[in-house]
């Protein structure tokens, strides 16, 4: 059951899971680039919750039918949206999660099942992060550009710590010349971005740099960064 509610310590409240994960899988879910929470809802369990079966992890991970292989219950998160009039709310859901056994050690192997459009760990929604990027210009307040009736968020602190981190992540691997290289060896030509499109004045210049390289490479204006971490691990 979803729940969308008031926290008085947004960010804080996240619950991981206590086992140890050694692999995680993305799976691609169609998300609306701004989602209602019940939309959300029908679209976690569709899209995300009955896609996921023992023949999608195999085949994920490589692993023959021979090896013994569960789906071993969920843990719970927190994701942070904006709805289709860009006001600001929560939802809880799970993420599944898998155990497989090594038939030659006995070791057994944890497996999360993550949707795309959430970045591993990050209560805000790629989504919203996109939506942000592509917002803010330099010195701006992030708080701006969202409407928070339930004030969920008292302070942009706590959302910029998400996004630079994210923003060094960008800068220290330059996603958008990897995007670029890729695009490259598929079309033989690189990405050539306009001088509208410089990221110039942006206050996340690297994540909006990410994002219309992206668009270029995907061939869509908006949700994508939720297709880049189907390519890189965001």
């Amino acid at each position: 059951m979803w729940r969308v509610r008031h926290h008085p310590h947004p960010f804080s409240d996240i619950i991981s899971d206590t086992q140890t994960t050694t692999a995680f899988i993305v799976l691609k879910v169609e998300l609306p680039f701004k989602c209602n929470p019940e939309e959300f809802e029908r679209i976690y369990q569709e899209k995300y919750k009955n896609k996921i079966s023992h023949g999608f992890i195999r085949s994920s991970l490589g692993l023959s039918e021979s090896v013994r292989l569960k789906l071993n219950g969920t843990f719970k998160r927190w994701l942070y949206l904006l709805d289709e009039d860009n006001r600001h709310y929560r939802v809880q859901y799970r993420i599944q999660t898998a155990l497989w056994t090594d038939p030659e050690t006995g070791k057994h192997n944890y497996v999360s099942i993550f949707p795309n459009f959430i970045k591993r760990y990050c209560p805000l929604c790629l989504h919203m992060l996109e939506y942000l990027s592509c917002q803010v210009g330099k010195g701006e307040d992030i708080l701006r550009h969202i409407d928070d009736p339930e004030e969920l968020i008292l302070c942009e602190d706590r959302i910029v710590r998400v996004m630079r981190r994210l923003e060094r992540d960008c800068a220290r691997a330059n996603y958008p010349a990897f995007l670029n290289s890729r695009y490259t060896d598929v079309y033989n030509r690189p990405i050539i971005l306009s001088g509208k499109q410089t990221a110039q004045g942006r206050r996340f210049p690297w994540i909006y740099a990410l994002v219309i390289t992206a668009r270029q490479f995907f061939g869509n204006n908006t949700g994508v960064l939720a297709l880049v971490n189907t390519v890189i691990n965001l």
